[in-house]
């Protein structure tokens, strides 16, 4: 550990901003892909087979954890977007990334936008159902939005005698918006809904 203030200062010049625990957070990465029916763009989501452990039954974009072999979040958010839906590499064009999201469940997203080509898609195991929604009908939706609360979980053991106030010290209530799509009587909300969101409010900037 060095002292040198010199040496401080380089090291604070020399790199570029982050997130504050973004280090110690999982990271995944999800595709948002974009098809054309008819001429009209529309976004492809998938419905999560009922058989799965982690979120059964919810509506999501493609996408999962980054492999120690995925060289960028890209590669992850592509290479999850081929296996899940079966849509051909060279099928899927890179268009952006999004803004990358440090959740409030001690993960990192990175989403990516894909432009794909063709419209036979063959889903995994992990999917029960791909549907298409037309772009401009989750650009005229104003999405049900709720807010849900939470506060600290305190363990029995904290050392309260550390802080100013101890056992009243006035611990903040976290609180996060919950957004919710529809179409056609599918409900899109989480985290899939967030990205969504962040995504249509800059394509319609």
């Amino acid at each position: 550990m060095t002292t040198d203030i010199n040496e401080v200062f380089s090291r604070l010049k020399h790199r570029g901003p982050g997130i504050i625990g973004e280090r110690e957070a999982q990271h995944a990465a999800v595709a948002v892909p974009i098809v054309y029916e008819k001429e009209q763009p529309s976004i492809l989501f998938q419905i999560r087979s009922h058989r799965l452990k982690h979120q059964p039954g919810d509506i999501s974009f493609p996408g999962g954890k980054m492999e120690t072999d995925d060289l960028t979040s890209a590669d992850t958010a592509v290479r999850e977007l081929c296996e899940e839906t079966g849509v051909k590499r060279f099928n899927a064009a890179h268009i952006a990334p999004l803004d990358k999201w440090l959740t409030p469940y001690g993960v990192v997203i990175y989403p990516h936008v894909f432009s794909i080509s063709e419209t036979s898609f063959a889903p995994n195991e992990e999917v029960e159902e791909l549907f298409t929604v037309p772009l401009h009908v989750l650009m005229t939706q104003i999405p049900e939005t709720y807010h849900i609360s939470s506060t600290a979980d305190i363990p029995e053991d904290f050392p309260y005698e550390k802080i100013a106030g101890g056992k009243n010290y006035p611990f903040r209530r976290t609180v996060f918006p919950e957004v919710f799509y529809e179409y056609e009587g599918k409900h899109i909300w989480g985290l899939t809904a967030r990205i969504l969101q962040h995504f249509l409010r800059i394509v319609d900037s």
